[in-house]
């Protein structure tokens, strides 16, 4: 019997579910609300709901984590300093104290500059005092990391402190990506440090000595430990786990997954099971990074989508900003239902702003955030309960029209009450968690200011909804066949074509429609309402697995350990022959090998590459706790043509050396530890919701 515990902090709940591996059921399952003060707060009471039982049993813990990648959208994080070695940026980086240090790396991974140890010490010690952590980022470190290597260790020698390496995490040639990627990760030591440490205390609280798994942006698990040293690997989980748990439910190989959240829906394609990477490395918040990701396109659109009406374009519109629902809020909060109530009895008129809308408190400001006295007392009136901007405007003594508390909502300080789908299926009856007659009460205050009635203006939503959904998913699709197309480029033609396939109404001239060749799969609670019209649209078939409102969860918990190396085997000819890998630099001498088989020296070096990877990877396999492992070696050959015909001559050799295997269990895991304790100590672990936003 193995039982695993799969948890998905998402941006409205935290999905908890316990998960038979052997005959794929789902024993038990629970959402709570995402406390997004305290993230722990959430997995605590997802924790909590499920059986005890039924936890005893439990060999191991699965994460799903949405914490990274909103540290970085909301650029929050640890102060960072970064050591460049051999090269300026090329682009801008995340914010950070640099130093730009001598220090050189050729492509074939020979020194041309070497370092300079004194000035290398200097630029170190000018950080003490003001950064947290350290990134180190050489040209070429990926062909010889032996400069990046020298000066992490005097970093650690002189500041004690964290210090992350830009060829540890990436083999790949791109010197601005890695070192993003290196500054990012060094940025979230303390994101994950700190989430891994209080999940580690809600199990110890119930007694469960089980190690924990983190999902990784590509969808397979790393332990805690190195979840620790490189947080960077956890962006985009969400995505990753929704897809493992759509072909999970579905046992479906080919297919659309779509999985709606309360803000945002993210698409992928899945074929012959297995979801495409991103070559190029995850894309998050404006930042290009070199970590190994699925490819999926995230869109502002979700069950709690806020509803406005655009005067600029004259149409109402959903999203891209999520806005807390308001029959939830009024259940909740009464006090913002009366004020509904009190701005129903005034007049409607022409406002910038829905009457629907508010604000609460959703994070404190950090001590570093500058805010205006007007923000400061804003702050103060929504510090207890969430309040309508009118009421705000009202003591503030300022027109609502010309109070923009945009800026603290951008840094999350913020949150934002308003009207969203999630408003109109709990007026359908779909929908049970809310204030229906706070619902019914704010469809009517945007009905009367905008000049409709209330059914006419449900008809729109509803429309809209559905139109909006058929064009994520066509704009998916586009992104995917990597076609130059922008289909909503504002094109007439085009738009005419797509509106007429789209709509409800159709030309009485021209008949076009849209047909998808796939099946859509349905991930997350909203689905089930608002993608089968879409489904219809676009002539395609709609599956909503059973437990598809966890998907997430159950993705964390079927997911697998995968480790890969990346080996490169280069031809220089009279030069012999070069072995870049992970681990190091090796040069192969043709002439110190026998050539027993007629071999030729490449195939030789290939071979001893092979064999050595396959050695290292049993010995990475160990580190990491995994018993139970398949390695998989793929190569790829490149040739050209010779000076003598017929003959090809091999000038390189890319290798792939790929672990699978599963998790380990409460037998073999050791208890990990806080990365960052042994620099400081669990007493100076800074408070996560603390820390600057830089």
């Amino acid at each position: 019997m193995s039982h695993v515990l799969g948890i998905d902090t998402g941006g409205t709940f935290t999905d908890g579910i316990i998960l038979n591996l052997e005959t794929k059921e789902i024993l038990a399952a629970v959402k709570s609300p995402t406390t997004h003060k305290d993230l722990i707060i959430g997995i605590s009471n997802t924790i909590e709901h499920l059986p005890y039982d039924l936890l005893k049993t439990v060999d191991y813990l699965s994460l799903s984590t949405t914490l990274a990648t909103n540290a970085i959208v909301e650029n929050r994080g640890c102060r960072v300093g970064l050591l460049l070695l051999g090269a300026e940026p090329s682009a801008d980086l995340p914010q950070c104290e640099y130093q730009i240090l001598p220090g050189t790396m050729n492509i074939r991974g020979e020194e041309t500059v070497p370092l300079d140890l004194e000035e290398t010490r200097k630029a170190i010690e000018s950080f003490r005092g003001k950064v947290d952590a350290v990134a180190v980022s050489g040209i070429f470190s990926i062909r010889n990391d032996n400069h990046e290597k020298t000066v992490k260790q005097i970093v650690r020698e002189t500041l004690h402190c964290p210090v992350v390496a830009a060829h540890e995490l990436s083999s790949v040639i791109g010197m601005q990506e890695r070192t993003v990627t290196a500054v990012l990760n060094a940025r979230l030591l303390y994101v994950i440090d700190e989430l891994l440490n209080a999940t580690r205390t809600v199990l110890d609280r119930k007694k469960l000595d089980i190690p924990i798994m983190v999902v990784k942006g590509d969808g397979s698990l790393m332990n805690e430990s190195i979840a620790r040293e490189r947080p960077i690997e956890t962006i985009l989980s969400g995505p990753a786990a929704s897809i493992i748990g759509a072909t999970f439910l579905s046992n479906i190989q080919d297919g659309i997954v779509l999985d709606m959240g309360g803000t945002t829906t993210d698409i992928a394609i899945l074929h012959r099971g297995v979801p495409r990477l991103d070559p190029n490395g995850a894309k998050v918040g404006g930042w290009h990074t070199r970590v190994s990701a699925v490819e999926a396109t995230t869109f502002g659109l979700g069950g709690d989508s806020r509803i406005h009406f655009d005067e600029q374009e004259r149409q109402w519109k959903l999203g891209p900003r999520r806005s807390w629902p308001v029959s939830v809020i009024c259940k909740k909060y009464p006090n913002y239902f009366e004020e509904l109530q009190q701005i129903s009895l005034a007049p409607p008129g022409l406002t910038k702003y829905e009457l629907v809308d508010g604000y609460f408190l959703l994070h404190q400001p950090s001590t570093y955030t500058q805010l205006s006295e007007l923000q400061e007392k804003a702050l103060e009136i929504v510090k207890d309960a969430p309040h309508t901007l009118v009421e705000i405007s009202r003591q503030l003594q300022i027109n609502p029209n010309f109070l923009s508390l945009d800026s603290l909502v951008d840094h999350g300080i913020l949150g934002t009450v308003g009207f969203t789908p999630t408003d109109i299926l709990q007026l359908k009856g779909h929908y049970h968690a809310g204030k229906e007659e706070a619902a019914m009460l704010a469809l009517d205050l945007l009905a009367k200011n905008h000049g409709y009635k209330t059914s006419v203006l449900i008809d729109i939503i509803e429309e809209t909804m559905t139109k909006q959904m058929c064009r994520v998913i066509l704009d998916s699709m586009w992104t995917y066949e990597k076609e130059d197309l922008d289909p909503f480029s504002g094109d007439h033609a085009i738009e005419y074509f797509i509106e007429n396939a789209l709509g409800k109404r159709h030309s009485s001239l021209i008949s076009n429609s849209i047909s998808l060749n796939e099946p859509i799969i349905g991930i997350g609670a909203p689905t089930k309402s608002w993608l089968p019209p879409a489904g219809e649209r676009l002539h395609t078939e709609t599956i909503f697995p059973s437990h598809n409102h966890v998907a997430n969860a159950v993705g964390a918990a079927a997911g697998k350990v995968m480790t890969i190396f990346r080996i490169l085997v280069q031809n220089h000819d009279t030069a012999g022959i070069e072995i870049y890998a992970p681990w190091g630099k090796s040069h192969f001498k043709p002439s110190e090998h026998k050539n027993e088989q007629e071999q030729v020296p490449m195939e030789i070096a290939v071979q001893k590459a092979i064999q050595e990877g396959k050695t290292k990877m049993e010995e990475e396999m160990a580190r990491q706790g995994i018993n139970q492992y398949e390695i998989l070696v793929e190569q790829k050959d490149s040739k050209i043509d010779g000076p003598n015909s017929g003959f090809r001559l091999h000038i390189e050799t890319k290798i792939e050396i790929a672990a699978v295997g599963l998790p380990q269990n409460r037998v073999n895991q050791p208890q990990q530890k806080s990365l960052l304790g042994k620099f400081w100590g669990k007493d100076k672990n800074p408070d996560f919701s603390k820390l600057p936003t830089v």
